[in-house]
């Protein structure tokens, strides 16, 4: 409850494993809103296929597996009643906003760049603007014509248009674009898209 009131947003329980009901009732009602139950849904699993291979030594693998889905989606229910989470879904989708593409394009130019340094920063680019919470997929990529206007692009697919600004204030992406793009890339043009086609 502490923790809930201080950081004033909702936490996880990383890991639900021999916690009472009682005991996640309470996690909830003090801000808990995901908890992590995998181990014990394994351990269910082991189980059905321990108990299944009591009967038959030489079973296979159709055989070991035989009810594992009954099991745990018996106890998946059980949780979701426990829980809270059950008849809910459409309070939360009316909660949320649908994911509407976006597509980041960059096309630009580089002047007296080694291709290794040019590859080297689209490598590196494509792995850290990845990893931005909001982005979907970097495409890198050069022109198959030798002669084309621009050489090189990004293509960074966002999941909200809101990602826009805080994909381009996100610490990842100015240390990367001020130190290692805009230097070698002053030939640019950036373009936002939204999916869909025109309305």
């Amino acid at each position: 409850k502490e923790i809930t009131n201080t950081i004033k947003i909702s936490s996880l329980i990383h890991g639900g494993m021999g916690l009472s009901d009682d005991q996640f009732r309470q996690l909830i009602a003090n801000g808990v809103a995901k908890i992590n139950y995998y181990t014990a849904l394994s351990d269910l699993a082991g189980l059905r296929m321990r108990d299944n291979s009591k009967n038959n030594s030489t079973a296979g693998y159709p055989v070991l597996t035989k009810g594992i889905k009954e099991v745990i989606s018996l106890e998946v229910e059980r949780c979701m009643y426990l829980w809270g989470s059950v008849g809910r879904a459409t309070e939360i989708l009316d909660s949320c906003s649908a994911w509407t593409s976006v597509e980041h394009l960059i096309i630009y130019n580089v002047t007296n760049v080694a291709e290794s340094k040019v590859k080297f920063m689209m490598d590196s680019g494509q792995k850290i603007l990845s990893a931005i919470p909001g982005v979907r997929e970097v495409f890198v990529g050069h022109a198959l014509k030798e002669d084309a206007a621009y050489r090189y692009t990004w293509l960074a697919r966002f999941c909200h248009p809101a990602v826009i600004d805080s994909y381009r204030d996100h610490p990842s992406h100015v240390t990367f674009a001020d130190e290692c793009f805009r230097p070698i890339a002053a030939d640019r043009i950036s373009i936002d898209y939204k999916g869909g086609g025109p309305h």
